[in-house]
């Protein structure tokens, strides 16, 4: 186990902070870390019909359009699974009827805090896309029958688009006994 000998926040954003410091190892050894604390988030793998509700976007931290799953970043102590709601809403201009829990991941435990839950919606009733106002947002109706395809292919990068995409597949062959 590691524990912070010393540590300061060399930086507070309106979405990460960063923390760096020394580490005490278990063998006593003193190591440097640099940490990046998130306050988490949610993704949403929308179900509609035979397909799911992908958004593209241009990413600045990568220089390029991806594709992803609705998603947000947790607002102080907030329920995720509304959180999740109101992202697939905004995003993608769905409400479900039903949200199942399909796990959490990290996004990365090298460096940074942040957990992502991931959520199936189902029973999705079209309304009205309102992203914010910094967000340029494509809706991209994907075939289910194409994702495994895809994530072969490494047609889709993203993390936690590709867990909650196989998360989908695995409720799908336990709600059909495969």
């Amino acid at each position: 186990m590691e524990e912070w000998i010393e540590s300061k926040k060399v930086y507070d954003g309106r979405i990460i902070a960063v923390r760096v410091g020394d580490v005490r190892m278990d063998d006593g050894t003193v190591a440097f870390r640099e940490v990046i604390e998130h306050p988490g988030g949610v993704a949403v793998v929308p179900v509609l019909g035979d397909s799911v509700i992908l958004v593209r976007q241009y990413r600045v931290a990568i220089g390029k359009e991806i594709l992803e799953l609705p998603a947000g970043k947790l607002e102080g102590v907030e329920d995720p699974e509304e959180r999740g709601r109101r992202e697939l809403e905004e995003e993608a201009g769905y409400r479900a009827g039903r949200m199942v829990h399909a796990g959490n991941i990290y996004a990365s435990v090298g460096y940074t805090s942040e957990l992502i839950r991931l959520y199936l919606a189902l029973d999705l009733e079209e309304t009205q896309q309102d992203p914010e106002a910094d967000e340029c947002i494509e809706i991209v109706r994907m075939p289910i029958a194409q994702i495994e395809a895809l994530i072969e292919r490494n047609e889709l990068q993203d993390a936690k688009t590709i867990v909650g995409l196989q998360a989908l597949l695995a409720y799908i062959r336990k709600e059909h006994g495969r």
